[in-house]
């Protein structure tokens, strides 16, 4: 066995498809590293991004090591045992018989008492395997969070966006809205007059401003993964100048005041 860590969402996601007729004896055990991986705290200061990710990384690394060490004696029942982006552990197992169930209980035991208990969860695949899908499906939006994150170190890229704005001759609008039928009405209107970038999340909309240095940005407040409250202040940490109005299917009042306070210049109700 070994620490499967490239592409490591995606081999997982693979795996759970081949034992989705047949997860019976399978157990999963979850170690929730990115619990630690705090969006606020993390985007607080750009210049600092690296090294707070680089120890997150080292310890949860550091963690999948001993556990790999402690679940060889799974390795004969086809075990597979994840390290992924967003840094959570995550060991498949099949144990054969009771001594076995009993024996990766113990293990989960002893290795979550490192961690918080609330972000260690163990899966009996045979009775969570859509849930346990639902999360391998996240794992996909949380690993682009994370090139988010390394998006928002590059400083240099950072400073650039102002210089890039101003030197750009036409007007460009970025997107950020995950449903279909809003953005082709919107992208129908936009793309007569400008050019138009659409993003579906939150992580990719951070990637694309820092890439496009749009004049304006559209963000939806209803996103998979980091919402619009959280990528708006993301984005407002990379650009304060950044142009951005918020765009909702309510007029909440907790939403309209967390626009404001997070630097949006207005709020639009979507149709």
């Amino acid at each position: 066995m070994k620490i499967i860590q490239e592409s490591a969402e995606h081999h997982f996601l693979t795996f759970l498809e081949k034992l989705r007729h047949d997860p019976a004896g399978w157990t999963g055990l979850h170690f929730g590293f990115s619990a630690k991986l705090d969006h606020d705290d993390i985007i607080a200061a750009l210049a600092h991004i690296k090294g707070k990710i680089h120890n997150i990384k080292q310890e949860s690394a550091g963690f999948a090591a001993e556990l790999l060490t402690r679940a060889a004696p799974f390795e004969r029942t086809g075990a597979m045992l994840y390290h992924f982006t967003d840094c959570d552990v995550i060991l498949l197992a099949a144990p054969k018989n009771e001594t076995e169930r009993d024996a990766l209980n113990s293990l989960f035991t002893d290795m979550a008492a490192q961690l918080d208990p609330a972000h260690c969860h163990i899966h009996n695949l045979a009775k969570d395997i859509y849930n346990v899908q639902k999360m391998a499906d996240r794992k996909l939006v949380t690993a682009r969070r994370m090139a988010a994150y390394d998006v928002l170190s590059d400083l240099n890229r950072i400073q650039s966006i102002g210089l890039r704005r101003d030197r750009r001759a036409e007007g460009m609008v970025l997107l950020v809205e995950d449903d279909r039928f809003t953005a082709s009405f919107a992208a129908n209107i936009l793309n007569k007059d400008y050019d138009l970038i659409h993003s579906k999340t939150g992580e990719d909309a951070i990637i694309a401003y820092v890439e496009h240095a749009p004049d304006i940005v559209l963000l939806d407040i209803h996103l998979p993964g980091l919402n619009g409250h959280e990528t708006l202040r993301a984005i407002k940490k990379s650009d304060g100048d950044a142009a951005i109005i918020m765009l909702s299917v309510d007029t909440v009042k907790q939403n309209i005041v967390g626009a404001a306070q997070g630097g949006a210049i207005t709020f639009l109700k979507k149709p």
